[in-house]
């Protein structure tokens, strides 16, 4: 319904907007957006959460690791879940057939997660690249850590209380923390302005299992400008950040298509300052957070 789509576009940088806010936006009736809105939250088909800057949670470096296996994947795969700093893990076809992105604390925490993921059983080959700048991501706007003041343990609670539901009241967040609602929207108001944190509208698409979703590790030649500046200008680039080991960039791509997907390669692939551009496909994503 194109009327969903103009609702969930306004919700999604700010999912706090005001009903009344919206309802100027859409130019619809303050009681149709309302209605809408819960009809969608209600039913799964959206929904409004904080998404938190990893470094708050003691994230502080991460890698890429393509896995080629011996045998089935999935022993490897229930393996990789019980390791609580992988951040992604995917079943993929093409370069290899495992790809885990895992966040660490520091350089010797990540040496221990990639010497762990080695020992599984099954794993016959790893290939890493770390992570050295993420230009592409839900928080590339964010302001450095080092200047932005460390939370508490209130901003912890008020963070936890909007990853259930990122539109709870000031009244109510107030309430939880023994807090005025000025201070609680100071609070959350500061966290925002840096970048920490984003209340953003997250959709249960009808047609996602349709969608491709393709990973890509680049080579250069060259200065990085240009790459970085045309990775942030096309819309198909979910995530894109420079690395050192295997790749010098990893790039996370979404289209609708093979032939559309297509056309994402070639256009980097055109880039004067890229040399190769090695690819695999997303068969199935098992995880996708930072919890």
């Amino acid at each position: 319904m194109e009327f969903d789509g103009a609702l969930i576009n306004a919700l999604h940088d700010n999912g706090r907007l005001p009903v009344s806010e919206l309802a100027r936006r859409l130019e619809q009736p303050r009681r149709r957006v309302q209605e809408r809105m819960r009809e969608l939250l209600d039913s799964g088909a959206m929904r409004i959460t904080a998404n938190v800057h990893p470094a708050l949670l003691g994230i502080h470096t991460y890698c890429d690791v393509q896995i080629w296996v011996d045998g089935a994947a999935e022993p490897v795969l229930d393996a990789l879940r019980g390791i609580r700093e992988a951040t992604f893990i995917s079943a993929v076809a093409g370069h290899c057939d495992l790809v885990v992105e895992v966040g660490a604390e520091d350089r010797s925490h990540l040496e221990l997660l990639l010497a762990r993921i080695r020992a599984i059983p099954g794993v016959r080959e790893t290939a890493s690249s770390q992570l050295v700048q993420i230009f592409k991501s839900r928080f590339e706007d964010a302001t450095d850590l080092g200047t932005a003041p460390a939370p508490d343990a209130i901003d912890a609670r008020i963070i936890a209380l909007l990853r259930e539901d990122g539109r709870l009241s000031y009244r109510v967040l107030g309430r939880e923390v023994e807090l005025s609602i000025g201070a609680v929207r100071a609070r959350l108001a500061r966290l925002m302005q840096n970048g920490m944190l984003r209340i953003a509208c997250e959709v249960k698409e009808q047609d996602a299992a349709r969608r491709i979703q393709l990973g890509a590790g680049i080579r250069l030649r060259g200065e990085t400008t240009q790459l970085i500046e045309t990775l942030r200008s096309m819309p198909a680039i979910k995530f894109a950040a420079l690395a050192v080991g295997q790749f010098d960039a990893i790039v996370t791509a979404s289209a609708p298509s093979l032939r559309a997907m297509r056309s994402v390669a070639d256009e980097i692939r055109e880039l004067e300052c890229v040399s190769t551009v090695t690819s695999w496909v997303h068969l199935d994503v098992l995880r996708e957070s930072y919890e």
